[in-house]
C-alpha cells in the first residue's frame, strides 16, 4: 500500500532538506512541495498565502494521482488547521494509501538558528518576510508549541529532527521501512 508521508512542523526545523533525503532514499517517491509549486505561480509573492490555497487544491490532485500508481508520496508542508489536514488524509483514502503524519521538532534555540541560517531562495526569502510582518521568532515558537499540542490530539509522531539520520530512522520506521 503506497503512503503520504506528511512531514509537518515550524518552519526552519528541516521539513523540505528531510523531505528529499527521505525519498532521495527510496527510489520513486515524490517530493510535494507546496511552497516550490507555489512559485511556478506568478505574483505569488504578494498574494503567497491565496496562491497557496489554489496551489493546495492542485497539490491534493497531484498527490491521489501518484498515489494511485502505488508510489509513496512525501509532503513537507506546515499545517496547524485540522480540517486542513483532513483534506490530505483523505486525498490518501481516496487513493487507497496510508497517511502518516510526523510533527518534525527541535530545541526552540536550534529552531530559531536553523531558521536565520537558511540559504536565500525566492521562497525562503517571501516566509522570511511574512515570519517577520506577523511577528518574528515567537511567530515561529508559538506555531512550533500549537504542532505539539495538536499532535497527540492527532495521533501524530513527534520526531526530533536534532540528529538528521535518526530522525531518517525515525521516519523510515513510520512509513515504509527500506528492504
Amino acid at each position: 500500500m503506497p503512503t503520504l508521508l506528511h512531514l509537518n512542523g515550524p518552519s526552519g526545523v528541516g521539513k523540505s532538506t528531510l523531505a528529499r533525503a527521505y525519498a532521495d532514499a527510496r527510489p520513486g517517491t515524490l517530493v510535494c512541495d507546496i511552497d516550490d509549486l507555489r512559485s511556478w505561480v506568478s505574483g505569488w509573492e504578494d498574494d503567497f498565502v491565496g496562491t497557496g490555497e489554489a496551489v493546495r487544491q492542485t497539490a491534493l490532485a497531484l498527490m491521489t494521482a501518484y498515489l494511485r500508481t502505488g508510489r509513496d508520496v512525501v509532503l513537507p508542508q506546515l499545517i496547524v488547521t485540522p480540517a486542513q489536514v483532513e483534506r490530505f488524509e483523505a486525498a490518501a483514502a481516496d487513493a487507497g494509501a496510508s497517511y502518516v503524519a510526523a510533527v518534525l521538532d527541535v530545541d526552540p534555540d536550534v529552531l530559531l538558528e536553523r531558521l536565520h541560517a537558511r540559504p536565500v531562495t525566492p521562497v525562503t526569502a517571501v516566509v522570511s518576510r511574512i515570519i517577520e510582518e506577523r511577528g518574528g521568532d515567537p511567530l515561529v515558537l508559538e506555531g512550533r508549541q500549537q504542532l505539539l499540542d495538536l499532535a497527540p490530539q492527532k495521533g501524530w509522531t513527534v520526531v526530533d529532527t536534532t540528529d538528521r539520520d535518526a530522525a531518517l530512522a525515525a521516519l523510515g520506521r513510520l512509513a515504509r521501512p527500506l528492504a
